[in-house]
């Protein structure tokens, strides 16, 4: 009965298959003791036909209950193996899958599991991803500073060098806050508690407050930013500011840490039909093979985490934003020469 999809009609059919043996045999019975009742008085007659019944009904339920058994059993197998899956599963053994032979219901049911350890072996590869990349990340700027630290102590560091030596502690140290609150940001984010705010505001007068702000960072990396819009008057948008002041400067970050120096980074912002706002920069550039794992917490396109000071996580959170302000964000990219990150706000009055 593999051939039959639904669970119902299998049953079904059983039971109308257990019916017509019960009947044949009490036919059969039936018919070769017949013969000899005619014979008989009317009071032995009652007596043989009692006997009779009895008799076939015990050797219908005999062949009932053999056939319902090795039914049910096959019927019910893959249930009893899923559910001795389900307990390795619980175990922390995301392997696991369960061999779906039929296509009825159960089939089916076996293949949303296989698909559910999937996930969960998925999920628990990227929950040790994420410790061990969260470790180094900590690591790193902690070994920093408890190098200078001792060598501050031991006053083995030149008078001349001490300023330069704090300079390297501060930045370790801002790195580690970034990362702390990129992680308390991505925490709020799957906890649903992160809340979108939506109001009218002067978009143009946040680009130029984000840039202004973030400047040091552009003259420590010598790279020049530069403001570039098609409206002349200031453009005002529908979204929640604080928000998009966060999406910004995550976006201008990425595009000064992979500038070079002595680059430029620019920050485009034009009003159509929605105000788009595009942040390019010439830097080396992202292949299309990476472009898709871009917004995954982590991931970063240069292998190496030694020379780059990005947490992983800043282009993740701006995807989430942007997801819950419901609209997309798009990116260009070429080898060698510079990547584009565009997304749209509605456009609100003054």
């Amino acid at each position: 009965m593999i051939w039959i999809r639904s669970i119902f009609l299998k049953l079904f059919i059983t039971y109308i298959a257990i019916l017509i043996v019960s009947h044949v045999a009490s036919y059969l019975l039936f018919q070769h003791n017949i013969t000899s009742i005619h014979v008989i008085s009317e009071l032995n007659h009652l007596h043989e036909m009692k006997s009779l019944f009895v008799f076939t009904s015990f050797i219908s339920i005999i062949i009932t209950g053999i056939f319902a058994y090795y039914l049910s059993k096959k019927i019910t197998a893959p249930l009893r193996e899923m559910n001795r899956i389900a307990l390795q599963i619980a175990k922390g053994q995301f392997n696991q899958q369960v061999e779906v032979k039929n296509r009825d219901e159960i089939g089916e049911l076996g293949k949303t599991f296989n698909y559910m350890a999937n996930e969960l072996s998925s999920l628990d590869q990227m929950r040790k991803d994420f410790v061990a990349n969260v470790s180094h990340d900590l690591r790193s700027p902690l070994t920093s500073i408890l190098g200078f630290s001792k060598a501050f102590l031991d006053e083995t560091i030149p008078e001349e060098r001490k300023h330069h030596y704090f300079t390297l502690m501060k930045e370790q140290s801002e790195r580690m806050l970034k990362l702390v609150n990129d992680l308390l940001d991505v925490a709020r984010i799957e906890a649903g508690q992160l809340e979108i705010r939506t109001v009218s505001f002067n978009l143009s007068e946040l680009v130029r407050q984000v840039v202004a702000r973030m400047e040091p960072e552009f003259v420590k990396k010598q790279v020049s930013v530069e403001l570039i819009s098609n409206c002349e008057q200031d453009i005002y948008a529908h979204a929640d500011p604080n928000k998009i002041d966060q999406v910004i400067v995550n976006l201008i970050q990425n595009a000064v840490q992979f500038s070079s120096n002595n680059s430029y980074v620019e920050v485009i912002l034009n009003k159509e039909e929605q105000a788009e706002i595009s942040i390019r920069d010439y830097g080396s550039g992202i292949r299309q093979d990476d472009i898709e794992s871009i917004w995954d917490r982590f991931y970063k396109a240069e292998r190496s985490r030694t020379h780059k000071t990005g947490t992983g996580l800043g282009l993740s959170i701006v995807k989430h934003i942007l997801d819950l302000h419901h609209t997309d964000i798009r990116v260009e990219s070429e080898i060698g020469k510079g990547t584009t990150f565009t997304f749209k706000l509605p456009i609100s009055s003054n």
